[in-house]
């Protein structure tokens, strides 16, 4: 596998590696930590969202009683995806 990378970086003209004590290091493990938790945020507002609009459908006149024990089972299954995503980001 060095090999490769070697290969790469001597294709790309790159002379020096970054160590954990560069600044450009720094700076891209702080952009990776920001970009990470954007990503988590971005997913639980999806969840969220869609378990709000499964709220509002269980709450429409006229929904029978099967389709409202499916959204209602859908709805807890959301509420369980939201907590593994809050607990996977803590």
């Amino acid at each position: 596998e060095m090999n490769v990378v070697d290969d790469i970086e001597h294709r790309m003209g790159i002379t020096e590696r970054w160590h954990p004590q560069d600044v450009k290091y720094q700076e891209g493990l702080a952009y990776l930590t920001n970009w990470r938790f954007i990503q988590a945020v971005e997913h639980l507002q999806g969840l969220v969202i869609q378990r709000l609009f499964e709220l509002a459908k269980a709450n429409i006149a006229g929904t029978g009683y099967k389709l409202r024990q499916h959204i209602s089972s859908a709805i807890s299954r959301r509420s369980a995806a939201i907590r593994t995503a809050l607990e996977k980001y803590n």
